[in-house]
Parts: structure tokens; sequence; C-alpha cells
């Protein structure tokens, strides 16, 4: 006969351990001790069995099984949620959170370009101004090497 998966009996045997271990640590405790002590050895020995059951329980396919379904269903329920108000954002003409992020984007990539691009003409500004400094020394203009990579129009 094929065994079913029982995750209440699984529970139910889990939690009887734990009481016979609690009710064993009670016996444990020495009469001649006086009852403070007997008390905390108590409860020492309850929280121990009930750690050591926690862990137990915790370390279960079982219980690892329900806890990422439990994570995906929370992913999944937060995904169709953002979807959907980015939904009711564009129907209600408004703007979205995906929107401002593609446009913060192409702003930076455009930013990107600018330096890049202004970088290029004060490289060539910076030659010009050398070419003039030659020229009003009476030194023939010196013609430093272009920069490998960059593009650059032939001097005409």
């Amino acid at each position: 006969m094929e065994q079913t998966f029982n995750p209440s009996g699984r529970l139910l045997e889990l939690w009887g351990e734990m009481a016979s271990r609690m009710a064993a640590a009670g016996m444990t405790a020495s009469p001649q001790a006086p009852p403070p002590e007997a008390a905390r050895q108590l409860r020492a020995s309850v929280f121990q069995a009930m750690s050591q059951f926690a862990d137990q329980y915790m370390r279960t396919p079982e219980f690892l099984g329900m806890m990422k379904q439990s994570f995906d269903a929370t992913l999944q329920l937060r995904e169709q949620a953002n979807e959907m108000l980015t939904r009711i954002h564009h129907e209600l003409q408004g703007v979205a959170r995906k929107d401002i992020d593609s446009l913060l984007q192409s702003v930076h990539q455009g930013e990107s370009r600018v330096v890049d691009r202004l970088d290029d003409i004060a490289a060539q500004l910076e030659k010009i101004n050398r070419r003039l400094d030659a020229i009003e020394s009476g030194r023939p203009p010196r013609d430093p090497k272009p920069q490998a990579g960059k593009n650059r129009r032939p001097n005409a």
C-alpha cells in the first residue's frame, strides 16, 4: 500500500516527541534541590526541548517546501500588483514608474554622449590653441599625433 503524505501526522509526531522530552526533563530534577533550582532546570529543559523540536521541524522537507511555495507566491503577487498598478496608471493617462525609469535611462545615455562630445571638442580646441600660440611666437606649428580611436576630421 502506498503511503501518502500527511503533514498533520508528521506535526503530531514531532509534538509528541517534544512533550515526551519535556516530561523526561522534568523527572531529572533531584528532589533534594531547592524549588527555584528545580524550576530553573525544568525551564531550561523545556526551552531546550522546544528549540530542538523547532529545529527539527524547520529542517523537514515539508516545511521547507511550504516556505518555498510561500516565497514564490509572494513574489508572484508583487509582480502582479506592479503590473496592475502600471496598467492603472496608463489607463488613467498617468505616468508609471517603468516610464520614469526608461526616461531616466535615456537621459543618462544622452548625458554621456554629450560629455564625450564635449571632451572631443575640448581636445580640438586645445590643439587649435597650441597652433595659434606657435604661430604668434613665430615657431612652426607642431602637430601632435591624433589620439587612437577618436574620429578626427582630416585637416584641410
